[in-house]
């Protein structure tokens, strides 16, 4: 029987055809045991050469794939990967699976999207970004300084001035240790190394800190070991406790809290009863060079971000219940190798 035209299930069907084959990402849909049930134009393009594609297995046409692509279908969560592309420049790509069911049998939707120009607009606005905040943060402090060695200048000519030039040389000294802090913590996080995570028993990790603080309050850590680089963490909290004495609150008040978190993984919370934070404050506190300090080089909070981003953890501010600040941190636990299953996509199936 020829397709009615003026069906409107067909209508339908012939539409989203239209709308999938103009997007521009890839999208393919296979079946639980590797079948192609649909591909977009996008798709064939990216993977067939162009032909029709359905009812062939994805496994099998896949069987010889590059180890960047087959490590990005194997992985549970979406990913980014790089074809070096015959020795031009590389190609970045992002892929994503979702599982859904299509005509009452488990699925795979996979779609990849082209993303080398858009990474490219970002890496080039960071970068302005970045000389912006060394600009602002140079002419911040080589202004007043070099304005003041001008005057030191006058100084040393006129006896009656002597006095002054202690206090003058002291402000220029400042500026020049706040600019090294500042350009210090640009380079760390240029060069922060990648953790080396280990088990981390509690009663020596936290001996340490107590001996750093030892008016620090610290609650009783989680039962289970900890999965982290025990050197970065300290850091982290060694600069989250250092903000928390400084924020002025009553002798004693600081505490550090180390607990299971429900999602899994630890959650570590530095809690003070200082002043608090303003609206602006919390929602700047994390952006490199933003401090309310006097003589703060506003690193400390981003390099501390970029420590837990690096053992795949975030990093939140608050106010604390009752008065003060909460910087708390998640980090996950030892990630653990993905179950196979027969929903999974995989390339290592008996074909």
């Amino acid at each position: 029987m020829a397709p009615d035209p003026t069906d409107p299930q067909q209508q339908q069907h012939r539409l989203l055809q239209v709308i999938l084959d103009s997007t521009p990402a890839a999208i393919v849909l296979v079946s639980e045991i590797g079948n192609i049930v649909f591909t977009n134009a996008a798709a064939r393009q990216l993977f067939f050469d162009g032909r029709e594609a359905t009812g062939q297995n994805f496994l099998q046409m896949l069987g010889s794939v590059d180890e960047p692509l087959r490590h990005a279908l194997l992985s549970e969560t979406d990913q980014i990967f790089t074809f070096d592309n015959d020795g031009g420049d590389p190609e970045t790509y992002h892929l994503a699976k979702t599982h859904v069911v299509f005509d009452r049998e488990p699925h795979i939707l996979i779609s990849v999207r082209h993303m080398t120009l858009e990474i490219s607009r970002q890496e080039i606005s960071v970068l302005k970004k970045t000389l912006r905040i060394i600009g602002h943060e140079l002419a911040n402090s080589m202004a007043p300084a070099t304005s003041l060695l001008q005057s030191v200048r006058l100084m040393l000519s006129r006896p009656d001035m002597q006095s002054k030039l202690v206090k003058a040389l002291d402000t220029v000294e400042e500026r020049l240790v706040h600019l090294q802090g500042f350009l210090g913590g640009l380079a760390h996080l240029g060069q922060l190394p990648k953790p080396k995570k280990r088990d981390v028993a509690w009663p020596t990790f936290l001996d340490g800190l107590r001996t750093l603080w030892p008016d620090v309050g610290v609650a009783p850590p989680p039962r289970s070991a900890g999965w982290f680089d025990p050197a970065q963490i300290q850091q982290v909290l060694i600069n989250l406790v250092k903000n928390a004495q400084e924020a002025g609150g009553p002798p004693g008040s600081i505490t550090l809290e180390i607990e299971a978190a429900p999602e899994d993984g630890v959650r570590f919370a530095v809690l003070d009863r200082g002043p608090g934070m303003s609206d602006a404050v919390l929602s700047n506190a994390l952006i490199p060079s933003f401090t309310t300090k006097e003589k703060g080089s506003g690193m400390g909070l981003t390099l501390c971000r970029e420590i837990v981003e690096a053992h795949e953890g975030r990093l939140r501010i608050g106010r604390r219940e009752g008065g003060g600040t909460v910087v708390s941190f998640w980090i996950p636990s030892r990630t653990p190798e993905p179950a196979m299953s027969r929903a999974r996509l995989t390339l290592t199936r008996t074909h």
